[in-house]
């Protein structure tokens, strides 16, 4: 349904991606900067009442606060894994990255569930603020860049949301971050499973294959296995969770924050499954569509 697209980006492929473009190449900051400037220079000024298109967007812009807001709101919910009402992913991550915005705090974000529900409650309000492997899927990405606080220039403190997954891929970081003299947090959420393939295959077949274990991890004591690294359990609400992520920052060097999340059919647990993935050869249908359009 696309019929005329603007892009700016600084990858000439991405750009011309759709038909029917005007590509501006170059960094989008620059860019926008500069045509700024040009809009200016033509005294231009934008119309007293929103054209169509943009009540439209305005329209479904409160449509998407709404349902952000709905599962702000719930802050628990009753988990069959854990047997008890735990925290929300998104409310974990509200909370967190609420935190590290007024703290002025660099957020980075590993691969999966956490990182696709962070595209969608983030809100920084400052460039270079947040940090994410772009969808590479590259798990330990946020807990390894941690060890940046201890080689720039410029001292920093830094927060590594990440899943059990993402950290389990590259635990590296606790013996590099004494060694090396990080400062930062690791926030570990726990849903004892690869939460972003589990709902990308509920979404489209709805089943879930091969995505979780019966395997008990105590997280805590593995990070105070090293020392010099401090690690608090988050508990099961804000309060326990933000006393929690204080009392990391408080400590000079790397800590760990482990907190135990919902994971399940309730909607309001999660911000939803979008797009198709082929998360496995057995999903015909997707691969079908891929070859369809070309990808």
């Amino acid at each position: 349904k696309v019929k005329k697209v603007v892009n700016i980006n600084a990858d000439i492929n991405s750009a011309f991606h759709y038909s029917k473009t005007i590509a501006l190449l170059g960094d989008i900051k620059t860019t926008l900067l500069r045509l700024n400037e040009e809009l200016k220079k033509k005294e231009f000024k934008p119309g007293r009442r929103p054209s169509a298109w943009l009540k439209a967007c305005m329209e479904k812009r409160r449509e998407w606060d709404t349902f952000r807001n709905e599962r702000y709101r719930v802050k628990t919910l009753f988990d069959s894994r854990w047997k008890r009402k735990v925290l929300t992913q998104p409310v974990v991550i509200k909370t967190a990255s609420d935190l590290a915005i007024k703290n002025k705090i660099i957020s980075f974000f590993d691969a999966g569930d956490v990182q696709a529900n962070g595209f969608q409650i983030v809100e920084p309000e400052k460039y270079g603020s947040v940090y994410n492997e772009t969808g590479a899927s590259y798990m330990g990405f946020a807990v390894s860049a941690l060890l940046a606080t201890a080689m720039s220039d410029t001292p920093f403190y830094g927060l590594a949301f990440t899943g059990d997954g993402s950290f389990t891929m590259n635990p590296q970081i606790l013996i590099d971050g004494v060694q090396h003299g990080a400062r930062g947090c690791i926030l570990l959420l726990d849903n004892r499973r690869m939460g972003a393939i589990t709902g990308l295959q509920q979404a489209q077949y709805g089943e879930e294959y091969a995505t979780s274990d019966d395997v008990v991890v105590d997280y805590i004591a593995w990070a105070e296995a090293i020392k010099g690294v401090k690690a608090f359990d988050g508990g099961y609400s804000q309060k326990s969770l933000l006393t929690c992520l204080e009392k990391a920052r408080a400590h000079k060097g790397l800590s760990l924050v482990y907190v135990r999340i919902y994971f399940g059919d309730d909607p309001l647990g999660g911000m939803g499954v979008f797009g198709r993935w082929n998360v496995g050869n057995w999903c015909k249908d997707t691969q079908a569509l891929r070859h369809k359009i070309g990808l």
